[in-house]
């Protein structure tokens, strides 16, 4: 999708320069970086970060520095500005939840679902959908520096999985089969929305965006959520809006898709969709080995992610997160077309020795402790 220079020659050119940006940019562009861009993505979670600042302060190092210094991208939105609500990402669609304890930490699960039992388009379109109004537009350019060295990343939004949230998994997910037209109205309804404010946000910094991160979960951990067929008549056409939105604006920003699950099956229509570079990467999920991923999609798809937070970093040891690492950097980052990061959010319990093994594994020995070294205290 980016309008990116893409011959023989350029894929194996090398990225010298060691800035996060170049670097990034280098490796989305199917060339050989310096080294395998690396991002924290999702981060940890509340929980799994105090232990990590526990753990690097009893060594002098402070955790938020070091987990700066070693991101290659910036994260940007627009400033919410709206009617008052406690969790504007979600108050504005008329989303409530309540923090549920499980022990060692917490989540944050609905309590209602403002869709739910809706049968007609009448009734959707009367609905209180909110405003592109309620957003700060200016506030995005304000946030990205003049002479930036990170890759800047916008989040621009899910409309099936707010779709789903709304409405409620199940009865979204019989709708698509049942119903597919009223599926399709109130993704319209929700996609007006995105898709004027992705319209404002990149009118507001123009070349200042490099990635469009879309979220949308198409998988579970044994395959689709729905079929080829209902993701090419129901969700497909509201994608390629977005994409097509971003094509136009910033025709050299890569449109990344997070998806957990098993989505091998999925990724032509993706690509279709106008998404360059798949995020999260489950490897634990059924057909989402890396080496069958790299070797069909490879030449045409990036990725992002693929260390695993459900069984390699809280379940494995040192040796087994170095060695999978490497595999990962081997494997995925050949030629270019790799974004190391954890697959989601670093969960609680997971021992902080693998985090850091992680980091180093993919930085290198001599880079990572550059970077405790600037971090400590």
């Amino acid at each position: 999708m980016p309008a990116v220079e893409d011959n023989g020659t350029d894929r194996m050119k090398t990225n010298r320069t060691g800035a996060p940006r170049e670097r990034l940019l280098s490796a989305l562009g199917h060339r050989t970086p310096d080294r395998i861009p690396f991002t924290w993505g999702f981060g940890a979670t509340p929980e799994m970060a105090a232990n990590l600042r526990a753990h690097l302060a009893a060594q002098g190092v402070d955790w938020n520095a070091l987990q700066a210094g070693t991101e290659d991208k910036i994260h940007v939105a627009p400033d919410y500005r709206g009617p008052a609500c406690a969790n504007p990402s979600l108050g504005i669609w008329g989303i409530h939840f309540r923090s549920a304890d499980y022990g060692e930490g917490h989540y944050e699960e609905f309590t209602d679902f403002p869709l739910a039992g809706m049968t007609t388009p009448e009734a959707l379109d009367a609905y209180r959908w909110p405003d592109p109004d309620w957003f700060d537009y200016a506030s995005v350019a304000a946030a990205i520096p003049a002479n930036r060295t990170r890759a800047t990343q916008l989040g621009a939004g899910n409309p099936f999985e707010l779709y789903c949230w709304m409405t409620g998994i199940e009865e979204a997910l019989m709708n698509v089969l049942a119903e597919p037209a009223l599926v399709q109205r109130a993704l319209d309804r929700i996609t007006n929305f995105l898709d004027v404010r992705l319209q404002r946000t990149l009118a507001a910094a123009p070349d200042g965006i490099d990635l469009v991160f879309f979220a949308d979960d198409l998988g579970t951990q044994q395959g689709l959520l729905m079929s080829r067929d209902s993701y090419r008549e129901v969700l497909q056409p509201f994608h390629r809006r977005l994409t097509d939105t971003v094509r136009r604006l910033a025709p050299r920003a890569h449109c990344l898709l997070h998806s957990d699950g098993s989505v091998f099956d999925v990724i032509p229509d993706l690509l279709d969709a106008g998404f360059d570079t798949l995020e999260a990467v489950q490897t634990d999920a059924a057909g989402m080995e890396p080496g069958r991923l790299k070797r069909a999609y490879g030449d045409r798809l990036s990725f992002q992610g693929a260390i695993s937070v459900q069984h390699l970093l809280p379940h494995g040891t040192p040796e087994t997160v170095r060695a999978e690492c490497r595999r990962l950097v081997d494997v995925l980052g050949k030629g270019g077309g790799y974004i190391a990061a954890p697959a989601h959010a670093i969960q609680v319990g997971t021992p902080p020795e693998n985090v850091l093994t992680m980091l180093r594994t993919v930085l290198g020995d001599s880079e990572y402790e550059s970077a405790v070294a600037q971090a400590r205290g």
